[in-house]
């Protein structure tokens, strides 16, 4: 192995986690974008752009997402590689966030919080939703149980009227 590929004892296994938070960072893409996942070559593209040279393919991108290359082998990628992957995604230290239980964790856990401040910045920029949050304030905690129930309840009926899916809500999670 050379000096700037990632260590790991286990190639498989760290392919498949690779894998894995590949996956997971396309789903959060595709969510923001309203459902448009992104192609692998749009991703190698914006890394490319970023890393101001070549430093990934869209058949790369593919092979790490999938695991495996077209001819059944483990990928094996620099952190170079990695590292620019993942500031395709918004992520400083991209190599860390593959190779690193911990860091997937907090990362994760950032990109959570960023994504509910985002719903929250939307929520807000509707005044009636202001007008409801400053009502609100000061029930207690059986009647925002309630009033939280019943705006689930509203929702899925006008959701069910429309025809669209239901989305899951934070009480199926």
């Amino acid at each position: 192995m050379r000096g700037d590929e990632p260590e790991s004892p286990s190639a498989p296994s760290r392919s498949a986690a690779i894998a894995d938070r590949i996956d997971a960072l396309i789903a959060r893409e595709t969510a923001r974008a309203g459902g448009r996942t992104p192609t692998y070559r749009e991703l190698a593209e914006r890394t490319n752009r970023l890393a101001g040279r070549d430093v990934i393919s869209k058949d790369t991108i593919r092979n790490l997402h999938h695991g495996v290359t077209q001819k059944g082998q483990t990928p094996n990628p620099t952190v170079e590689t990695l590292d620019w992957l993942g500031r395709c995604f918004g992520i400083q230290q991209g190599a860390s966030y593959f190779l690193d239980d911990a860091r997937t964790g907090a990362v994760d856990e950032q990109l959570d919080r960023l994504e509910k401040l985002g719903e929250l910045r939307q929520a807000l920029g509707n005044a009636e939703v202001v007008n409801l949050v400053q009502r609100a304030s000061g029930l207690s905690d059986g009647s925002l149980h309630m009033l939280l129930a019943l705006a689930d309840r509203l929702k899925d009926l006008e959701e069910e009227a429309s025809g669209r899916p239901k989305p899951p809500s934070s009480s199926d999670q």
